[in-house]
């Protein structure tokens, strides 16, 4: 019993220590869920993982920063039975069912006079504590750490699923989960009366496709994992559970991000100490604060209403995190990337993104060897040639054929978008990424296109790397080498024989290539930087070759009778010199699961 008496005793005190909290110093929120996940009976399709779900909200949304308690369940029964009704799933919905049941419920069990007189004699005396935890609760029908939950709560929140549908296409399974978190506030006027506000409403969607029947490029193995990893962990699962997993680990991820860009949530702390342009100031592990992570400089204006308002002046990034949790008094260090300097003094706001960049870039290639012959369709399907031949490589019998790049293609034009994944929090080591990057370039035939043929030939890559940044200021420069496959590609019409109308086809090539590419960077504003670069790729003869017609399987061409898939194709080059430039942007929403695995192992 007295364990309870003195955390009652304590959290008698906490909504009013929450509201008045010192400008620019960070306290603890302690919030109370309504459910882990809400959703309506019939919205989900198939199984609910709900125990996989849960584990990604206590990772991602029940971060270290704030106190955690679960509402009473008697209180939310007829907020179930209400929710299960409504006919369209949206915050504004869910919103009216909550402030009809559980906050009306709440403010009148917290503004019922015997309690709003016990939260000032209860604090006069041990004795008078031990008699307000003893009989109050149990006046209202409430255990006393029910009671207890309620009091010591600033905040509620509630995670919801609109949706969840799983559909298959062509042999692909496809997870698609829609939904979001509402989050309101508890408050206290100067005559202790408690009202409740909503303070955000946010919508969010995770998607996920698993291919049971995927094959490796190069193995041929099973490409779907079967286990799903999370950090240490892993476990066995059914395609579909693999999928609705990832689906919910965005969707997770993507709420956690939203959680914390509540003004109210993030993490704020005056500068103690200025270096020049690197600052430091009391946050740190205790915190959650990871290498990298962006920080604010603000300064707080009233508005035309007369409310204080923090106004961004400037933008650091953090490149030593204080381990505050072995020694307190241990600061954390950034460098100022945009702004004036500052003093001591001034106030650093957190800058929540999902610790992942998204980049787009034009390209140019140049150095690529398509000859005219590697665009020649296989003889069973005429033989036709894809690019024209110039004057040199004129066709004065059947059988010949230009292999001089004059009538091919050495360059092409398209774009890159990559995915980079920050590993700074785990390795120690300042901006360093795992990067995706898909390219899809347009190759220029020198001669244009033979007349007659319907075809549009393109290169696609698909790569995996890693990249190094330097920072100087608001600049830097990045380096980084890469590895994948290279694919050109034909597609268009053609006369099929046996087929009354024209058959669509695929034809492709596939090739490994490794590559380097140097980059300079320009920060236009803390989330969106300018680059512009280039670099080398390294491409190799092509290894398998294919062509599909119209919905029929892929037919292998590098053994097929009468192709001498070496001798023909043994020159080809999809490597060269790459020219680029772009943006960079700093995600903090992403509908699909890339590197989440790797999260739990976020330590510095």
């Amino acid at each position: 019993m007295c364990g309870i008496v003195k955390k009652l005793f304590s959290i008698l005190l906490i909504i009013p220590v929450l509201l008045v909290a010192q400008q620019g110093n960070y306290v603890r929120k302690s919030v109370s869920s309504l459910e882990s996940v809400w959703y309506k009976p019939g919205a989900v399709s198939g199984s609910f993982d709900s125990k996989t779900f849960d584990k990604f909200v206590d990772f991602y949304i029940e971060v270290d920063r704030f106190d955690y308690n679960v509402l009473p369940a008697n209180l939310l029964q007829e907020f179930r039975r209400e929710a299960n009704s409504v006919e369209e799933i949206t915050p504004d919905a869910l919103s009216e069912v909550l402030e009809r049941t559980v906050t009306d419920k709440i403010i009148e069990i917290l503004n019922s006079p015997e309690i709003m007189e016990g939260r000032g004699s209860a604090l006069k005396s041990e004795s008078a504590l031990q008699s307000f935890a003893s009989t109050k609760a149990k006046s209202l029908g409430l255990t006393t750490d029910e009671l207890a939950t309620l009091m010591n709560s600033a905040y509620i929140y509630l995670p919801f699923i609109s949706s969840m549908k799983s559909e298959t296409e062509d042999g692909t399974l496809t997870v698609t989960m829609e939904g979001g978190i509402i989050w309101w506030q508890m408050k206290l006027d100067e005559t202790g009366t408690v009202s409740v506000e909503q303070v955000v409403a946010e919508t969010t969607m995770g998607m996920a496709s698993v291919d049971p029947n995927e094959k490796k490029v190069l193995t041929e193995e099973s490409a779907w994992p079967k286990d799903f990893r999370f950090g240490n962990e892993k476990w066995k699962t059914t395609p579909e559970q693999y999928a609705q997993n990832s689906a919910s680990l965005a969707f997770c991820k993507n709420l956690g991000v939203k959680t914390k860009k509540i003004d109210d949530f993030k993490l704020t702390a005056q500068i103690a100490e200025a270096l020049g342009s690197k600052y430091g100031f009391p946050l740190g592990y205790r915190e959650g604060v990871n290498l990298d992570d962006g920080f604010d400089i603000v300064e707080y204006e009233e508005d035309s209403e007369g409310n204080e308002v923090a106004v961004r002046k400037g933008f650091v990034r953090v490149s030593k995190t204080g381990n505050n949790v072995e020694d307190p008094t241990s600061f954390t260090y950034a460098n100022q990337l945009l702004g004036s300097k500052v003093s001591e003094g001034t106030v650093v706001m957190e800058h929540p993104v999902l610790g992942m960049d998204a980049r787009y870039k034009l390209a140019f290639l140049t150095g690529l060897n398509i000859t005219r012959e590697h665009s020649r369709l296989p003889g069973f399907l005429g033989g036709a040639y894809i690019f024209a031949a110039g004057d040199a490589g004129a066709i004065e019998e059947e059988d010949s054929s230009s292999t001089s790049t004059d009538d091919g293609a050495t360059s092409a034009v398209g774009m890159n978008f990559h995915l980079a994944y920050n590993v700074a929090p785990i390795i120690n080591v300042s901006q360093v990424f795992i990067d995706i990057d898909l390219g899809i370039y347009f190759p220029i035939p020198v001669n244009g296109f033979e007349p007659g043929v319907e075809a549009v030939p393109s290169l696609i890559t698909v790569n995996m790397g890693g990249t190094k940044k330097f920072q100087k200021g608001r600049s830097n420069v990045s380096a980084g080498v890469y590895a994948g496959l290279d694919m050109f590609s034909l597609t268009g019409l053609i006369d099929v024989y046996g087929y009354t109308e024209q058959q669509s086809y695929m034809y492709s090539l596939a090739a490994l290539g490794f590559g380097a590419n140097v980059d300079y960077e320009m920060l236009l504003t803390p989330d969106l930087s300018l680059n512009f670069g280039g670099g080398y790729r390294l491409g190799l003869a092509p290894s398998s070759a294919s062509i599909t017609i119209g919905e029929g399987e892929p037919i292998d061409l590098t053994e097929y009778p009468g192709i001498d898939f070496e001798g023909t194709y043994g020159d080809m080059r999809l490597g060269g010199l790459r020219f680029n430039m772009g943006v960079n942007y700093a995600l903090s929403e992403l509908p699909i699961d890339v590197f989440g695995f790797l999260d739990p192992f976020k330590k510095y």
